[in-house]
C-alpha cells in the first residue's frame, strides 16, 4: 500500500519574525554587555588585576605596562635596557589608587557632624555668642543722651545762625526737633527747599549720623485752605516731610531705612489756629528721634 504523501505546509509569511526578534535579543544582550563593562568599579577592578600576578608570573599585571620593551612574549624585559625601541605605550594602570591606598583610604561622609568638629571648635574663638550685642551701642536710650543730641544740634545751628528757627522738645517719642517752614525751610505754600533750608539740614545732618535711632520726619500745616486742582494741606504736608526725609537721605552715615516720612496736614496742630502766631507756628516740619525703634508712629 503506497504511503500517503504529507501535504506541503502553507507558506508562513510572519516566519521572518522569528529571525527578527532573535537578532533584535542578540542586540539588546549586546548593549547591555557594553554598559556593564563602561561601569569600572576601581576597587574591584585592583583587586581582579592583582589576582592574576600569581597565576601567571607576570610583574607586568602589578606594576602595569613597562615603560621599555616591545610587547611581545618572551622579549627582554629585565632591566628595561633592551635594544628594541619601546613603543612608549602608558601603563595600563596609571591613575588607579593602589590597593593600599584603597585599604587606608576611609570614606568621608559630607554630612557627619563630627567631621568639622576641630574647624567649629577653632572657629568660636572671638565670636560673640549673642547675635544682637553690639547692636546697640549706638543707639540713643536716655534722657541725658537725648539731651546731648539736642545740644549738639543747637551748637551747630547756632554756628549758622539758624538757632531761633528751631524748637526742641523731650517727649515720650523722644527728642522733638521742630523746624518753621515759613520762608526757613520752604517758600509759603510751596515744597521747595527756600534759602535756609539746605543749611538747616547741613546743620542737623552729622549728628543724627552718629547713632542709629529711627528718625521721623511729619509735616503740619495750619488750617488755612489750600486747594490747588486736588492738591490740598494734606499733600503739601507730605512733600514737604518727604523734601526733608531726602535731603537727609544724601548724608553719608545717616541709613535711609531709618528715615520715616509722614504728612498730618492741619490736624496735629501745636498752637491755636485763630491767631496768626498760633498758625504759623503750626507750619513746621519736626524731626522725632526715636527712643523706641519699634514706635515708629507713637
Amino acid at each position: 500500500m503506497a504511503r500517503e504523501r504529507k501535504k506541503p505546509e502553507e507558506p508562513n509569511e510572519l516566519r521572518w519574525l522569528t529571525t527578527y526578534s532573535d537578532v533584535v535579543t542578540l542586540l539588546m544582550a549586546f548593549f547591555v554587555m557594553l554598559y556593564a563593562i563602561s561601569q569600572v568599579d576601581q576597587t574591584k577592578f585592583q583587586l581582579f588585576v592583582s589576582g592574576l600576578a600569581d597565576p601567571f608570573d607576570n610583574p607586568a599585571v602589578s606594576e602595569g605596562l613597562l615603560n621599555s620593551g616591545t610587547g611581545f612574549v618572551g622579549a627582554d624585559m629585565g632591566d628595561g635596557t633592551a635594544e628594541v625601541e619601546s613603543f612608549g605605550a602608558p601603563a595600563l594602570l596609571d591613575g588607579l589608587p593602589s590597593i593600599e591606598m584603597l585599604e587606608e583610604e576611609e570614606p568621608l561622609d559630607d554630612h557627619d557632624p563630627n567631621s568639622n568638629i576641630d574647624e567649629e571648635e577653632g572657629s568660636d574663638e572671638g565670636v560673640d555668642d549673642d547675635p544682637g550685642a553690639g547692636g546697640t551701642e549706638d543707639l540713643v536710650s536716655t534722657d541725658e543722651q537725648l539731651v546731648e543730641v539736642r545740644d549738639a544740634i543747637q551748637l551747630a545751628l547756632e554756628d549758622a545762625g539758624l538757632a531761633g528757627a528751631v524748637d526742641f522738645e523731650l517727649t515720650s517719642r523722644g527728642l522733638v526737633i521742630a523746624i518753621a517752614t515759613d520762608h526757613v525751610l520752604f517758600s509759603s505754600g510751596s515744597a521747595e527747599f527756600g534759602a535756609d533750608g539746605d543749611a538747616i539740614v547741613a546743620a542737623i545732618a552729622p549728628t543724627l549720623s552718629t547713632f542709629e535711632n529711627d528718625v521721623l520726619v511729619e509735616g503740619h500745616t495750619d488750617t488755612v485752605p489750600l486747594d490747588s486742582f486736588g492738591y490740598d494741606n494734606w499733600n503739601l504736608s507730605a512733600d514737604r516731610a518727604l523734601a526733608v526725609l531726602k535731603a537727609l537721605a544724601k548724608w553719608e552715615g545717616i541709613n535711609p531705612a531709618r528715615l520715616v516720612a509722614t504728612g498730618y496736614g492741619e490736624y496735629r496742630p501745636r498752637e491755636s489756629n485763630e491767631t496768626d502766631e498760633g498758625k504759623a507756628a503750626n507750619r513746621r516740619v519736626e524731626l522725632v528721634v526715636v527712643v523706641d525703634r519699634g514706635e515708629l508712629n507713637g
